[in-house]
């Protein structure tokens, strides 16, 4: 019997084909799509972090004035100059932008970004010299790759505080071994008016040797009391303070109490013939030179000693090529007096170069006020250096004491023209609560008379 082959046909018809082949452009479109939608939403994405980026640095720009009332330091955010920050434009060819004056990389961005800053003023406290509270929105506008537009907007509020003042609410206070409520502390643990260099000796004291002073100099040595920075002056044969480690090393037996009265003495700028700017004293340039500090103390005048006043040299390992020379006085008071340890009186600078004459200097000086009865009537306090101080140190209601002062600052202009203290700076960029006014001639002699 015989069998018969059958075959199959084999391959595909042209027809199949046709219907694979589109069955398969679909599913390959629909790839494509997602794709191009996954991309296109991972750029908007990245849009979108780049745009929060920049909000939140320009918000941080903001927050990170120097002051609230003065000019600012070019570079720098002043508090009232916020609302008037003008849009600022993300260049997408060069990636860079300018905020607040500096100039920050975006990190290879490829968009457009118009910043722009909105603010809203709160209601001024009672009697308040600024706004307690601006509301600042940033928002930030850009297009797409499709044109289309999108904006992030941000909002916060920021207070009108001085950074300095913001600061010392992070530093507790400290509550002294007798019980009496101190300054705030300084990292160190110590009172604040206690210079850094002053070595802690472990039992609630800390030694200092003032530039001057020691086995190198006239042998003075200070102790301070950590809690209130209350001086005991004393003397040692130590050099200097990186050889002091233990009070056992200074002779304090009968030594006076002092307060510690401290600050700068600036130097504007070199003689140029040009009368002093207000820019020369916020921005002392000068090159300092040798001067010394001197104090006429007019309370108490009995039971206590001479006060005691230090320089560093005009360029010193301490402070470095910088235009100013740091000065550290030891200002006697003594328990006995009436308030209890307080002292008043007057500080002076002197110097070969400190002359009303031609190639001269005349010494500047810092404050808020010009009248130095407002100190003590209680309207303004010591530390906005009145001319002439008044019951510091005292023993205060609340059971602690004012201590000493520090940043009592002195300006050197040079002397150009016109009587003393024509050429002590004033005007712009000056803040408008302070005023430099001119030490009085009678400073300069060697046992001057009260200003």
């Amino acid at each position: 019997m015989s069998t018969r082959t059958v075959r199959r046909p084999r391959g595909v018809s042209l027809i199949e084909a046709l219907v694979a082949m589109a069955i398969m452009a679909f599913g390959m479109l629909a790839i494509v799509g997602v794709q191009s939608t996954l991309r296109l939403n991972n750029d908007t994405a990245r849009q979108r972090s780049e745009a929060v980026r920049l909000a939140q640095q320009a918000i941080e720009d903001d927050r990170s004035f120097v002051d609230v009332a003065v000019p600012p330091v070019p570079g720098t955010v002043n508090y009232n100059s916020i609302p008037l920050a003008p849009p600022q434009i993300v260049d997408s060819n060069s990636g860079y932008t300018m905020l607040s004056g500096l100039v920050l990389p975006l990190f290879n961005s490829s968009t457009r970004y118009t910043l722009t800053t909105a603010t809203s003023q709160a209601p001024a406290a009672p009697n308040a010299v600024a706004p307690s509270m601006m509301g600042v929105m940033v928002q930030v506008a850009w297009n797409d790759r499709a044109n289309k537009p999108n904006s992030i907007s941000l909002y916060t509020g920021i207070a009108g505080i001085a950074p300095s003042i913001a600061g010392s609410l992070g530093i507790a206070a400290d509550v002294g071994r007798d019980g009496i409520a101190t300054v705030p502390m300084m990292p160190q643990g110590r009172n604040a008016i206690i210079p850094t260099p002053a070595v802690d000796f472990g039992d609630g004291t800390s030694g200092y040797i003032p530039p001057g002073g020691g086995a190198n100099g006239d042998g003075a040595a200070w102790l301070f009391n950590n809690d209130t920075g209350l001086i005991t002056v004393c003397t040692t044969a130590i050099g200097s303070n990186d050889l002091l480690n233990s009070a056992n090393q200074l002779t304090c037996a009968g030594g006076a109490t002092a307060w510690l009265l401290s600050g700068t003495v600036d130097f504007a700028k070199d003689p140029d013939g040009l009368v002093a700017t207000g820019a020369d004293a916020l921005y002392p340039s000068g090159h300092p030179f040798a001067v010394q500090v001197g104090f006429v103390q007019t309370f108490p005048t009995v039971g206590v000693g001479t006060a005691s006043c230090y320089t560093t040299p005009p360029v010193g390992v301490l402070f470095g090529t910088t235009p100013y020379v740091y000065y550290l006085c030891a200002i006697p008071a003594t328990s006995a007096s009436n308030p209890k340890l307080a002292w008043s009186g007057y500080s002076y600078v002197t110097g070969a170069k400190i002359t009303w004459a031609a190639q001269g200097f005349e010494v500047c000086r810092y404050t808020s006020v010009a009248s130095d009865a407002l100190v003590q009537s209680g309207a303004i306090t010591n530390s906005q250096h009145p001319r002439t101080y008044w019951h510091v140190g005292k023993l205060l209601a609340n059971g602690s004491y004012s201590g000493g002062l520090a940043d009592q600052n002195f300006l050197i202009v040079p002397y150009v023209n016109g009587p003393p203290g024509w050429d002590c700076p004033s005007g712009a960029p000056l803040p408008a609560n302070t005023v430099t006014y001119p030490q009085p001639p009678a400073l300069q002699a060697s046992a001057p008379n009260p200003p």
